[in-house]
């Protein structure tokens, strides 16, 4: 199994980066360059084309999609590179007096692997289990939709596709790039997700933020090279959004970011032709990141334009105010795109949804310098050090002062979330559904570059304190000993094994902590069971497409998602799809009196359901069941049929699990 997941980390390589690629080259970005956003590129050309597939009637394997996504792309190449040459042009290039990029690449990579092994891969244990969150019944159904209907359009998402269900949108460029690679490793979704989690996580995230940083900190190697150790070091991002929800279309989107941004500095910086390949691939990515998941497009806009209003403040070539004038037009246009959209009618149902707040001010201060943010209770203390190092740092460094600003706008915007209820509130973190564990994690990303930043000026304090220790002498490798003195200290606070009571809070470091959550979460012992799932693949062998009405909370509403079973109930909740709704509900109370009721039989007809599976049958005293949103006496016409009930058949039975055959 391990074998395949390798196989399907590559595909998801792959199909991120070659296609994407070619578009960058195309737009004359270097080599480099075209790497580090090559993902943008991609996931916005798959989204595109699912689009265009699905309005034109064409469906298709996943494979074809991808094809189809790497002809665009050399199409894109082979346009960009014609008018290049009959224009002249040349490539755009990024700094070259920063060392060997491969070493870099493989650096950021190298450590990113390292952590992710820890934190996911170790805890994981099985590459083809999955996290029994409530949204994961949707990812993964809306991923195996794909799959059944060979449709990708994000504007028609739902999961019941393979029932031919009209959809609506949703921001699913991540369910789109993994349907590819789940086509490719013959369909095991699960298996899939968690490949694209590993490659956005050791692959997206760090590439993108090491061409951030190479254009942020031109003449500090050493913060180059610290940033390395931080690209997967925050609990809140990425960690956060694989362990609660799970959030995946805000893993990927907030991924991109770092490219994008990197991008802007590019084109501000550039000259020439050049400033218009940057400029459109900056437009090209931001839009990727809205199609990934909107409120990452918001979260690189306070980004891009604190650096902007910075850059333009700073800027003197045309008159000392112009530049100052045009920073305070852009932030008041900013300002009025933030409200215009705030009040737009298609946003409502976001910037209105509401989370209650759960912390006092002084507790969410604390929370957050300590880069918990929520009930993760995994504390975080030596990386509040370095970035509160990097942004006294910053203080001293007029141009990247815009980095603080950032983090002290996110952080407030993290605080008001998780401490506060009414306007300002939805005002402010309704872009990203007043949810405290998005704003945390954007206050995370934000602060990767601090802390990078404060990793080298405590490198140099460190080296100029050893060289007084040693009566003046500055050896040459003082700087690498404190250096690695400060790795080992990271690593420590962030891998011990050791936990400890606050109150009544268990604490632990905050990255193993992340392990705890990802271990518990992906157990084969709770919600849908290795034994539940392979009974799940013995009812799909005599079932076939037929309906099986279900329990979701006995595990079996990750059951479509995960083997491809067609389950009437998808999610733990008592929803069916759109226009059952009646009938389901009949089903839902009444299916145990089949035999002897006219009602029930129509809902029966009306439905298609064929079978019954009990994964978990109510008499039975060790159930693994999901009780979020179960009431029992919403499920009791299911619950209640036995061998003995009259309309049902007993075709597969195993321990507490049950499939009955209706009629």
């Amino acid at each position: 199994m391990w074998l395949t997941f390798g196989f399907a980390v590559l595909v998801a390589v792959l199909v991120l980066y070659v296609p994407g690629y070619l578009v960058g080259r195309g737009l004359r970005l270097d080599r480099f360059v075209s790497v580090a956003v090559a993902p943008a590129f991609s996931v916005f050309a798959l989204v595109a084309l699912g689009v265009v597939f699905f309005a034109v009637g064409i469906t298709c394997s996943a494979w074809v999609l991808l094809l189809a996504c790497v002809v665009l792309c050399l199409l894109v190449f082979a346009v960009c590179g014609g008018v290049r040459r009959a224009k002249g042009g040349t490539s755009c290039s990024s700094p070259s007096a920063l060392g060997d990029v491969r070493l870099q690449v493989g650096l950021y990579v190298g450590v990113a692997v390292f952590v992710a092994a820890l934190v996911f891969l170790h805890a994981m244990g099985d590459p083809a289990s999955f996290s029994r969150n409530d949204d994961t019944t949707v990812h993964l159904s809306v991923v195996r939709g794909f799959l059944d209907s060979g449709t990708y359009s994000t504007l028609n998402v739902t999961k019941y596709l393979d029932l031919g269900e009209a959809g609506w949108y949703y921001p699913a460029a991540w369910h789109v790039v993994t349907v590819v690679v789940a086509s490719l490793v013959g369909n095991q979704v699960a298996l899939a997700t968690n490949a694209m989690i590993l490659v956005v996580c050791v692959f997206v995230l760090p590439v993108g933020l090491l061409f951030l940083l190479r254009q942020l900190f031109p003449d500090n190697k050493l913060a180059l090279y610290a940033g390395s150790l931080f690209s997967v070091a925050f609990c809140g991002y990425p960690w956060g959004f694989v362990v609660f929800g799970q959030l995946l279309s805000n893993l990927l989107s907030f991924a991109l970011i770092p490219g994008a941004l990197g991008l802007l500095i590019s084109s501000l910086n550039a000259s020439g032709p050049s400033k218009s390949g940057f400029a459109v691939a900056y437009a090209c990515s931001m839009i990727s990141v809205a199609l990934a998941q909107p409120n990452g497009a918001f979260t690189l806009g306070i980004w891009s334009v604190a650096f902007a209003v910075s850059h333009l403040w700073s800027k003197r070539s045309d008159g000392y105010w112009s530049g100052k004038r045009t920073a305070i037009i852009l932030c008041f246009i900013a300002c009025a795109a933030w409200v215009l959209l705030f009040v737009a009618p298609p946003l409502q149902g976001v910037v209105t949804y509401s989370w209650k707040s759960t912390l006092s001010i002084p507790k969410a201060i604390v929370a957050g310098l300590l880069f918990m943010f929520t009930n993760r209770e995994g504390v975080q203390p030596f990386l509040t050090v370095l970035v509160l190092l990097g942004i006294a740092k910053t203080l001293k460094d007029r141009r990247l002062r815009w980095l603080s600003v950032s983090y002290i706008a996110a952080f407030s915007f993290y605080v008001i979330d998780v401490t506060t209820d009414g306007f300002v509130k939805q005002l402010l973190t309704g872009f990203w559904y007043t949810d405290y564990y998005r704003t945390g994690a954007m206050t995370a990303l934000f602060a990767i570059p601090l802390a990078a930043l404060g990793f080298a000026w405590f490198v140099k304090l460190g080296t100029g304190l050893l060289g007084k220790m040693r009566f003046g002498r500055q050896g040459s490798n003082n700087s690498c000993v404190v250096a690695m003195v400060l790795v080992v200290l990271l690593a420590v606070c962030q891998f011990a094994p050791v936990r400890f009571a606050f109150g009544e809070t268990d604490v632990r470091p905050g990255l193993m902590k992340i392990h705890a959550e990802v271990g518990s979460r992906y157990s084969w012992e709770k919600g849908l069971t290795s034994e539940e799932d392979e009974f799940v693949k013995r009812v799909m062998s005599i079932a076939g497409g037929d309906c099986v009405v279900n329990v979701p909370s006995d595990g079996s509403c990750w059951s479509y998602g995960v083997e491809g079973l067609n389950t009437l109930f998808r999610r733990s909740a008592t929803a069916g799809p759109s226009g059952s709704e009646p009938y389901a509900t009949v089903l839902r109370t009444k299916l145990c009196d089949c035999a002897a009721s006219d009602e029930v039989r129509e809902a029966v007809e009306k439905t298609g359901a064929r079978y019954v599976m009990l994964l978990d049958e109510k008499s039975y005293d060790d159930r693994t069941v999901v009780k979020f949103r179960y009431k029992e006496e919403d499920w009791v016409g299911i619950e209640s049929i036995t061998q003995d009930t009259p309309g049902f058949t007993l075709v597969l039975s195993e321990g507490d699990m049950r499939l009955y055959r209706i009629g």
